[in-house]
């Protein structure tokens, strides 16, 4: 083909290299700058270069930008919108070679000589030549590579069929980028009455052992929710614990409670949610001396297919209560084996009840600015619940000991097109085409078990259940919101087709060159063009 610049494997190589040294870790410059970048590219095509205005930039709520190009093909108004993230997590753990991380060439180089940093499947792969190492190469630039190579082919080609490419920051994070995007996405659904058929995510294929190079395409993307805890005891000193209560002492009775715990896994058909953990936990003491921790938080990670907020918010306050009243009663223990008084149970209330409390005492308007100023001096957004518990704790301190439930940010509602005729379809017409082209076999998951952004695409979510949420996330509607409306206009199927890749967030993160470069490119035009015949 004369003239184009990405369709062939060499050609899509050098771009996904282009793209990977561009560092994008979350929150950084080069997160920030990205875009431009992407938007120089696109430029260099004939149908941009004359629709310079369906290239545009949208600015997200943390000063970032999610990058929309739109290829319209006029005479139809069927669309397939393909979405990517291009923002990465860390290079810490490249420890002396963090320079290189974002540099293939140079990190194959320096992972040669330095073998030691991987582990044996990682070496294999490396001296196997089958597989490109760096940050971002799989997570997860190949994806927005092949989007970028497949409608410069829909340009060329003039597909009657529309095109709309998404890549958004955050995604990492607090997925800024996508629920910025998909309000674009609705205004633009609305000007050009377009027929959102399918959302197509290349998210990479998370391979299930060393040995596997089984193809996945999955149907949905797990939901993710963050309910936390805040302990709040009695200070003492040390020489004298048993004046006061640890509400590190207490912490640990939940933490115990929660995390690995069993009933808490959810499943659908074959597969079940990964079991609860920890994601952050620590007394809130600014310096270090003597007096005992007196307010310790917590921030727990729940995964879920079909369950709601309100589902989760149940059964996470009832294991709390269960923990809490085992921590008491061994407390209670404690004290009698020390002959030591106590005649005060421990609290649980969720900060719905807590802010009402509040509000009783000290008036609404006094504690709606205690929460607003809380907030606004508070720049991360899963701290934000943290801090503001915190604020009326202190001004309720008459009820401690106690145990306050919330919800921190952010969300993932999950999303499942299973068994929808036309995703049905699709899945076939990849996994006949794998096998058929290329001799690999491709197996349908339910759920994509790395979060995406999948889950803002398809409006699954029951809004009596986001009342409760927002009830008891004391940032909801402010500074962290979800545009639940924009998603009700552009919801539609949802599918996450991309290359497959190794050890995501890891040193070894890596993406294997014949599927990204040659088998997907393939598989995604077979994917477009069904649409367009359909």
């Amino acid at each position: 083909m004369k003239n184009t610049l990405w369709q062939n494997e060499k050609e899509r190589l050098a771009l996904l290299k282009r793209l990977v040294k561009h560092p994008t870790v979350t929150n950084t410059q080069g997160e920030k700058t990205f875009p431009s970048l992407v938007h120089q590219l696109l430029s260099q095509l004939n149908y941009f270069q004359k629709n310079s205005d369906h290239i545009q930039k949208v600015l997200t709520e943390d000063d970032k930008e999610a990058l929309i190009a739109f290829y319209h093909g006029t005479r139809t108004g069927k669309t397939i919108v393909l979405v990517s993230h291009y923002d990465t997590v860390e290079v810490s753990e490249f420890g002396f070679s963090k320079d290189i991380a974002c540099d293939p060439d140079k990190l194959a180089y320096y992972f040669q000589q330095n073998k030691g940093y991987l582990d044996e499947d990682a070496v294999n792969d490396l001296i196997s030549g089958d597989y490109l190492f760096g940050r971002g190469t799989m997570d997860m630039k190949a994806g927005l590579m092949l989007h970028l190579s497949l409608i410069e082919l829909a340009s060329v080609e003039a597909w009657d069929i529309n095109l709309i490419l998404v890549t958004v920051p955050d995604e990492e994070v607090h997925s800024s980028g996508m629920r910025k995007a998909v309000e674009k996405l609705a205004a633009l659904k609305t000007e050009y009455h377009l027929d959102i058929q399918l959302h197509l995510n290349s998210e990479p294929t998370f391979q299930q052992a060393s040995i596997d190079d089984q193809h996945y395409i999955y149907s949905g993307s797990i939901g993710k929710i963050m309910p936390g805890v805040l302990c709040y005891g009695k200070e003492t000193h040390v020489g004298q614990p048993l004046e006061g209560l640890s509400s590190s002492f207490m912490m640990s009775y939940i933490t115990q409670a929660l995390e690995y715990n069993t009933q808490l896994k959810e499943c659908f058909e074959n597969e079940s949610t990964p079991l609860p953990v920890t994601l952050m936990t620590r007394d809130l003491k600014d310096t270090y001396d003597v007096q005992t921790p007196f307010k310790t938080m917590g921030l727990f990670n729940i995964f879920l297919f079909k369950k709601t907020p309100k589902d989760i918010y149940s059964a996470f306050i009832n294991t709390v209560i269960t923990a809490v009243e085992r921590c008491e009663s061994e407390w209670l223990s404690i004290l009698e084996e020390e002959n030591y008084q106590f005649d005060t149970k421990i609290n649980v209330l969720t900060y719905e009840q807590l802010k009402q409390y509040a509000i009783k005492r000290y008036g609404v308007d006094h504690i709606n600015q205690v929460i607003n100023q809380t907030i606004k001096e508070t720049s991360e957004l899963h701290l934000q619940s943290v801090n503001v518990v915190d604020k009326l704790m202190q001004l309720c301190k008459n009820i401690a000991p106690a145990v306050v439930t919330f919800f921190a940010s952010p969300y993932y509602p999950a999303v499942n097109t299973s068994y929808d005729e036309g995703i049905e379809s699709t899945i076939h017409l990849v996994q006949n085409t794998l096998k058929n082209q290329f001799q690999r076999n491709s197996e349908r998951v339910h759920y994509f078990n790395g979060i995406s952004d999948a889950s803002y695409l398809k409006f699954e979510t029951d809004m009596d259940d986001m009342t409760l949420y927002a009830q008891n996330a004391p940032n909801f509607n402010q500074t962290y919101s979800i545009p639940f409306e924009a998603i009700k206009m552009i919801s539609a199927p949802t599918l996450m087709l991309g290359p497959i890749g190794k050890d995501a967030h890891q040193l070894s993160e890596r993406l294997h060159k014949q599927s990204a470069f040659v088998e997907l490119p393939v598989i995604l035009e077979t994917v477009i063009k069904s649409y367009i015949e359909s």
